[in-house]
C-alpha cells in the first residue's frame, strides 16, 4: 500500500509535465481508504487518475489471483512494481509464462510507465 508521502510524491512526479502515460501501459496503486481520501482531499489523486492512475484500495496485492482483479492488459510482458513483498511473491501470483516482475523505487515506475520500458 501507498502512504500518503508515497502518493504526494508520486503526484507530484506525474503531475510536473514530464510527459503522458504510454497508451501501452496501466498503472495501478494500491492504498488504504484512508490514504486514498487524505489524497482526494489533497487533490493528488485528481492528479493521479489525469495521468491515469487507477486505484485498488483496502486489498493487498498478494491476495488476488491475477494481476488485477479486472482484465488486465494480456500482451503484458513486465510488471514494475515499488512494494519488495510483491516483487517478491508476484512470480508465482501472475504464473504466466514468459512474465517478468521488476522491482524499482517510484521514480522508475513513472518513467516506465511514460516510456512502456522497464527501468534498467
Amino acid at each position: 500500500h501507498l502512504s500518503f508521502s508515497e502518493v504526494k510524491s508520486l503526484a507530484a512526479m506525474v503531475g510536473g509535465g514530464g510527459g503522458a502515460k504510454h497508451r501501452d501501459v496501466r498503472v495501478i496503486a494500491t492504498l488504504s481508504r484512508f490514504v486514498l481520501e487524505q489524497a482526494e482531499a489533497a487533490g493528488h489523486a485528481l492528479t493521479l487518475s489525469e495521468f491515469g492512475v487507477e486505484f485498488i484500495n483496502d486489498t493487498c496485492w498478494c491476495m488476488l489471483g491475477d494481476v488485477v482483479p479486472f482484465p488486465p492488459i494480456q500482451s503484458a510482458r513486465t510488471l514494475i512494481t515499488n512494494s519488495g513483498k510483491y516483487a517478491h511473491y508476484a512470480p508465482g501470483l501472475v504464473n504466466r509464462s514468459g512474465f517478468k516482475v521488476r522491482y524499482s523505487g517510484l521514480a522508475g515506475c513513472v518513467a516506465a510507465a511514460r516510456t512502456g520500458r522497464a527501468p534498467p
